[in-house]
């Protein structure tokens, strides 16, 4: 295997990782980085803020030609609505992101748990797990009749996302993310690792600003694997709601089946 052209396979101890390993791993960090700030002041002022401190909350929609996913055997490929919803205090976050097609079929929903740990203004680290659905169209004999039904694929997924912020418009972090399947018909084991360059604000004008974040991602599902170039692309006015969203994933090298270039055209609705 080989990310980028760079890590040879015997080198890349990312990808001998278990299930029980990542998780592991992950809760470890949730729990460090949680006690943490209490530990090192070592006062109960911290613990008072916490308490005060109101619980955040907000979601935004998205409406797009093309449902697609890095994960190319989770992408919709037709039109489709994705809600992204985050509730949270402190550092800790309950983020579900459910998908659906515009004709009202289930594409897939998605329930993370965060941990979103900032040490300065320039470093920071996310830390999580999820269950997932992944919702499949398949033919199934019902009483002796073939009939299409949507049968679920679960899955139960860790990441941990490093970033250091250079500046409030450019930011570098790198994802890591394994998925295990839990039914014998889905991928079994995922691996993701992405290098990830981030310009949240660039400046259009006095009203108008992009949002770009390109990306160079090694993708492993069981014994395929690939390397893609993704980015995502949004134009942003400042105090309004609505903006103008694409994404578009190129294929490098790759023996996953999916096209060699996907990509979408989006309206996002900020609630």
């Amino acid at each position: 295997m080989v990310f980028g052209g760079i890590l040879p396979r015997k080198c890349t101890t990312f990808y001998q990782m278990n299930f029980k390993t990542l998780l592991a791993t992950t809760f470890l960090v949730l729990v460090a980085f949680q006690w943490l700030p209490i530990s090192v002041i070592g006062q109960n002022t911290e613990v008072t803020n916490v308490k005060n401190e109101p619980l955040k909350a907000s979601a935004s929609l998205n409406v797009t030609n093309n449902g697609i996913s890095l994960f190319p055997n989770l992408s919709f490929g037709k039109p489709a609505a994705i809600l992204n919803v985050s509730v949270g205090k402190k550092n800790i976050y309950f983020e579900p992101e459910l998908r659906w097609g515009l004709n009202g079929k289930p594409w897939s929903y998605i329930y993370w748990f965060r941990y979103k740990y900032r040490k300065s203004e320039s470093f920071g680290i996310n830390a999580g797990v999820h269950p997932s659905y992944v919702f499949r169209e398949q033919t199934v004999v019902i009483n002796n009749q073939s009939e299409n039904r949507y049968i679920a694929q679960r899955y139960v997924a860790g990441e941990v996302v490093p970033t250091y912020y250079f500046s409030k418009k450019f930011a570098l972090g790198v994802h890591f993310l394994y998925s295990r399947g839990l039914d014998s018909y889905a991928t079994q084991n995922s691996y993701f690792i992405s290098l990830q360059p981030k310009f949240p604000a660039i400046t259009v004008s006095k009203s108008y600003y992009l949002s770009f974040y390109p990306q160079l991602f090694h993708l492993r599902l069981d014994s395929k694997e690939g390397t893609y170039v993704s980015e995502s692309l949004s134009l942003n006015r400042l105090h309004f709601p609505l903006s103008i969203s694409s994404i578009f994933t190129y294929k490098i090298k790759s023996t996953i089946p999916g096209d060699n270039v996907v990509w979408n055209i989006g309206l996002n609705l900020k609630l």
